[in-house]
C-alpha cells in the first residue's frame, strides 16, 4: 500500500495531476480562448512530465502544443493557413525526430501524431462541438495508450477525465452552447 501511495504521489505524476486540472477546466470554457489557454497549460506541465518520463514523442507534440495554443488563442490575427500547416508540420517533425533521434517506438509516435494533427485540425475548425467529439473518439484514447505505456498516471487520468467533461459539456451547452468564433 505505501508503495502504492509513493507512486501516485511522485513529484514526476503531481506534474501529470497538474496538466490533468489545466485540461479539466479548458472543457468547460465556453470561450474558445479561454479553452485554447487551458490547453496550453496543460501541454507544458505534460511537456515536463513526458521529459522525465522519457516519452520523446508526448514531449516534443507537446512542446508545439504549447505553440498552437498561443496561436489560436490570437484568435484571426492567425486564422491564416499557413500557421496551420506550420502546426502540422511541426507535430510530423516531433514524431519524426523522436524516433530518429531519441529512439522513440514509431507506433507511438505515430499514434499520437494521429491525435495532435487530427486535434489541431478540429481546432482549426473553431467549433466547439468539432473539438470535443475529436477530443472523445480520437484525442484521448489514442494518447491514453501513451499514458498507459509509459506509466503517466496523471496522462491516464487527465484522458479520461477530458473524455468525461467532454460528456458533460455537451450536457451542459446543448446544441447551441458553443462558441463558434
Amino acid at each position: 500500500m505505501l508503495d502504492f501511495l509513493l507512486n501516485i504521489l511522485n513529484p514526476v505524476q503531481l506534474i501529470g495531476y497538474v496538466g490533468t486540472a489545466c485540461a479539466l477546466i479548458s472543457y468547460q470554457c465556453k470561450k474558445n480562448r479561454n479553452y485554447f489557454l487551458f490547453q496550453m497549460g496543460c501541454g507544458i506541465a505534460f511537456t515536463v512530465q513526458f521529459a522525465l518520463l522519457a516519452s520523446w514523442a508526448g514531449m516534443l507534440l507537446n512542446v508545439f502544443s504549447i505553440m498552437r495554443g498561443i496561436i489560436f488563442a490570437l484568435g484571426d490575427k492567425c486564422k491564416k493557413k499557413f500557421y496551420l500547416l506550420l502546426m502540422e508540420f511541426c507535430f510530423a517533425a516531433s514524431c519524426v525526430i523522436s524516433c530518429l533521434v531519441f529512439g522513440e517506438k514509431w507506433w507511438i509516435a505515430a499514434l499520437l501524431f494521429i491525435a495532435q494533427g487530427g486535434g489541431t485540425l478540429a481546432m482549426w475548425s473553431r467549433n466547439g462541438k468539432t473539438i470535443r467529439v475529436t477530443q472523445l473518439f480520437c484525442i484521448s484514447p489514442l494518447w491514453i495508450v501513451n499514458n498507459v505505456y509509459y506509466a503517466s498516471i496523471g496522462g491516464v487520468v487527465c484522458e479520461v477525465f477530458n473524455m468525461l467533461s467532454v460528456i458533460v459539456s455537451f450536457i451542459r451547452f446543448r446544441k447551441t452552447g458553443y462558441d463558434k468564433t
